[in-house]
């Protein structure tokens, strides 16, 4: 949550309320955050000197306007471009592609992207792995019925790899194609 937390003060100084708007407003259709669980974050990026603060004064009340430090960006950046955890591997991905646009250098976007495909295409190759094995198993009878819904969850998990997939393939394409140029007014 902490690096999601320094992509959105890359693009804007935030309070915490104004944080916990934005994880409402994009951000949660992949990532949920609580506001406690958001204040935690940003209390551990002001301790490690990732982010700052600066107090304002809005209609009389005070409010504290958190920003992103240089040594933040910094270790922002290094997140963006380290090695993205299986474990973790759909939330990690989309928060990754969410801020894609903060690497400015192309090179950079593609190693992101392939690096991603490529822990998409491991997991996918283990659960076709996992199903092959799976369907030489002798399985009892009493145990059948139990059996097709495994295999059906199985089936979910290999459709929405191989989804993930073709849609990590499309924005590497579309990181190689070139860019119409847009006509300057007459």
């Amino acid at each position: 949550m902490e690096n999601v937390v320094l992509g959105l003060l890359i693009l804007n100084s935030l309070t915490l309320y104004d944080l916990n708007r934005a994880f409402k407003q994009g951000i949660s259709m992949f990532y949920s955050a609580s506001y406690g669980s958001l204040q935690i974050a940003v209390k551990k990026l002001l301790q490690k000197g990732l982010v700052v603060f600066d107090e304002q004064v809005d209609r009389g009340r005070h409010k504290k306007v958190y920003r992103i430090t240089p040594r933040g960006r910094d270790a922002f950046r290094e997140w963006m471009l380290a090695e993205t955890p299986a474990s973790k591997l759909e939330v990690t991905a989309l928060a990754k592609v969410y801020f894609l646009g903060l690497i400015p250098e192309a090179a950079q976007r593609r190693q992101i992207l392939t690096e991603i495909l490529g822990k998409i295409e491991a997991a996918l190759g283990e659960l076709t792995a996992r199903q092959a094995a799976l369907r030489q198993l002798d399985i009892p009878a009493s145990y059948q019925a139990v059996f097709r819904y495994q295999l059906a969850t199985l089936d979910y998990g290999l459709r929405s790899h191989a989804v993930a997939r073709e849609w990590c393939l499309a924005l590497l394409h579309d990181l190689e194609a070139p860019r119409p140029k847009k006509k300057s007014p007459a």
